[in-house]
């Protein structure tokens, strides 16, 4: 097909997608639980299949692919215009054809209605709220880390080896009352990334495929917090798009595990957010809050950031920068910072239906 016709085609669904997006109450209602509902359950149901990522196999030979294609470009084109013009079409082409399927497949997903209108919550907190909630994470914290180690000064460590996280944090998401209408959650999967050590040093800890639906954790990462990032993931499946409201989910889910191991891997991640969103922490106050936690609480809270500082690079900055304006692009105006939203959703939901 000619260049004209891709960029007609390109043009065509930026305006058809743009029109589609101004009404979330349809998306929800035949895209969401419509078209993605069937879509998901089909593709869930034949990579399931498989025990390896089948999303990451396809990403592979389609680099190869690529690869071979602009190898192709510079052997058979003379001249470094026809080249440039040649490896630019090429490029748009592979670009339309993503914007196309990934807004089909699953990117739609991100303009429904959002979850605390669905859940009837309100939006916005001030800071007392915000220590009133970080109070009472530090005090459930402290009780279950003594629970569990039956000492303030050591840390936690999860028992279970990841495909058992694994597994058990779909039981997490089958667990929450808020979803009980969603009956997709039975063909829901969770793999391990075979691309887990690039991922550690791109910065991300877990993703979904947005073409084949699979939900991916990070093998790399502490497994303290890996069944809220596997929960994260599924939520993602289910087609909660929004990082917020994945983060939201991911926490109910592990927070609603019977093992007080998991409900206190829910609790660090979740006071990891409400530490880092307090304002003044030099403040009497806060210091004194602070000065509360179990030692071995404050190593749990600090071992996700030991682990990032050590994979810190030029690579984590550049795809930060590059996801930030993608989550922008897909109606989340606040980037990387809507992952802080969640901090949002968990104060206003705690509000009204006390979670601790």
């Amino acid at each position: 097909m000619k260049l004209r016709y891709w960029l007609i085609l390109f043009v065509c669904s930026i305006l058809t997608f743009n029109i589609i997006t101004r009404f979330p109450d349809a998306i929800e209602a035949f895209y969401t639980n419509g078209f993605y509902f069937y879509l998901c359950k089909v593709f869930n149901t034949i990579t399931s299949l498989f025990p390896f990522s089948v999303g990451d196999v396809l990403y592979m030979i389609i680099g190869l692919f690529l690869i071979y294609k602009f190898y192709q470009v510079f052997k058979t084109q003379n001249g470094w215009k026809k080249i440039t013009m040649t490896c630019t079409a090429l490029t748009f082409k592979c670009v339309v054809i993503f914007y196309i399927l990934f807004n089909i497949g699953w990117g739609l997903n991100n303009f429904r209605p959002t979850l605390e209108s669905q859940l009837g919550i309100e939006r916005g907190y001030d800071q007392e709220k915000l220590l009133n909630l970080t109070t009472k994470l530090i005090q459930r914290a402290n009780l279950l880390q003594l629970v569990i180690t039956n000492d303030s000064t050591i840390a936690v460590k999860l028992k279970q080896d990841i495909n058992t996280i694994l597994v058990d944090s779909k039981k997490g998401i089958e667990q929450i009352t808020f979803l009980h209408q969603i009956d997709n959650t039975n063909s829901l999967a969770i793999k391990e990334s075979l691309f887990s050590l690039p991922l550690t040093y791109m910065g991300f800890s877990g993703y979904i495929n947005p073409f084949t639906l699979e939900a991916q954790v990070n093998n790399k990462i502490p497994t303290l917090t890996m069944i809220v990032t596997a929960s994260h993931e599924m939520s993602h499946q289910l087609g909660f798009a929004k990082e917020s409201d994945a983060n939201f989910i991911g926490f109910m889910a592990a927070y609603n595990q019977k093992d007080t191991a998991y409900q206190y891997a829910a609790i660090i991640y979740a006071l990891r957010y409400c530490v880092s969103n307090i304002n003044d922490k030099e403040s009497v106050e806060v210091k004194a809050l602070f000065e509360t936690i179990h030692p071995g609480v404050k190593d749990n809270l600090n071992e996700n950031i030991i682990f990032w500082s050590d994979y810190k690079n030029i690579t984590d900055s550049f795809f930060k920068v590059f996801y930030n304006g993608f989550l922008k692009l897909n109606n989340q105006k606040e980037g990387l910072q809507s992952y802080n939203k969640f901090v949002d959703l968990l104060i206003n939901y705690d509000l009204k239906n006390p979670i601790l």
